[in-house]
Order: structure tokens, then sequence, then C-alpha cells
């Protein structure tokens, strides 16, 4: 009963703390987490530690949420800091919130990263090829580096890979950097990333 629980409260794929399943369940970590690593072990939830913390989500997120998992976003969404940082801002060097995970979203969607196993990715050939047109330097990377999004709760792109896409953008003025962290949308982000052609 109580891994069901977890697995509904899970559905939509974001990524919470044990002590934040803990408070939405109203139960205590003893209670939870035994069912907790059980699922991990059966391979039904990832868990991933990242920044100091352990995360939690389910591996194969549902399409149709359930009411626990419509608590789950409700609790996320509203956050004070997650609305007053979530649209679009910087993490480390690298474009977060709303905006990153859109991002990552469109070169998942356009076969230019693809996931090898839950929270590990890897540059495609064509994304390879893309984002070296777009960029306007050779892109030799295979592996992809991701952030866990404090405000979204998803993946954004991180390392070299992602420093490198917002400074194109700023310099294109599609985005600008402004204060304590937060990145101003000046034209429509679309990510569509055009695949260079080679000509024999």
């Amino acid at each position: 009963m109580m891994e069901n629980k977890l697995l509904m409260l899970l559905s939509t794929g974001r990524y919470l703390t044990l002590n934040e399943i803990v408070k939405l369940l109203h139960k205590t970590s003893k209670e939870i987490e035994p069912q907790l690593m059980a699922l991990v072990q059966d391979k039904q939830v990832y868990r991933r530690h990242f920044a100091g913390r352990d995360y939690f989500r389910i591996v194969q997120p549902q399409p149709v949420e359930s009411q626990l998992g419509t608590l789950a976003n409700q609790y996320l969404d509203h956050r004070p800091a997650a609305r007053k940082l979530g649209a679009a801002r910087t993490c480390y060097r690298h474009l977060a919130g709303k905006a990153g995970v859109m991002l990552f979203d469109q070169l998942i969607a356009q076969k230019m990263i693809a996931m090898t196993k839950p929270s590990t990715y890897r540059l495609t050939d064509k994304g390879r090829s893309a984002l070296t047109e777009f960029l306007g330097h050779p892109v030799q990377q295979g592996n992809v580096q991701t952030c866990i999004d404090f405000s979204e709760r998803r993946v954004h792109l991180a390392g070299k890979l992602g420093n490198d896409i917002l400074t194109k953008l700023v310099a294109d003025h599609k985005v600008a950097l402004a204060e304590k962290r937060m990145v101003q949308i000046l034209q429509p982000l679309s990510f569509q990333f055009k695949e260079a052609q080679y000509v024999n």
C-alpha cells in the first residue's frame, strides 16, 4: 500500500527529497525509507545524489497524474523560491529554470541527446553535428552533464556544453543576464537546432 502511494507521489517524474516525501505523505522517515529503498532496489524508483542530497524520481513517469502526483506538483510549484526564480536563471554558468528544462527537453525530442540509463545521457552524432553548427566550433564530447533543476526538479543541461549554449544565447541577444542570477528572455526560445549539412 505504501509503495503504491510512493509511486503515485513520484508519478510525474519530478525529483523529491526524502524529507519532502515524508512531509507530503504525513509519515515518518522510518515508515517511508524502507519501502522507498525497496522501490529503488526493484528499479521502479531512481535515486540520484546531487549537491549533497539524495533525490528520488520514478523511472517510468505516468502520462496521467494521480491525486498524489498533483499534490507533489502543487508543492513544488508553490515554493516561494521556485516562483521567484523558476522562469529562467543561471545555475553556475548555464541556463536553468523552465527555460533550461525546455532546452534539455528539446534536445531529447530532436534526438540530439539520448538517455543511456536514468540520469545518464550522451550526445548523439546528430546532436554533435547540430551543436557544432550552432556554436560555431567543434563539439567533441560524448557524455552530457546535467543538474537537477532546483525549481523544476527535472534535469537541465550543465557542464561546458551548457555554458557554451548560454554564452551563445547571450551573444545572439536571445537572452540577457540580470542581477541575482536572473535571466531575461529577449526573444522566444524554440531551440530548433539545425543540423550541419556536409557537401562531399
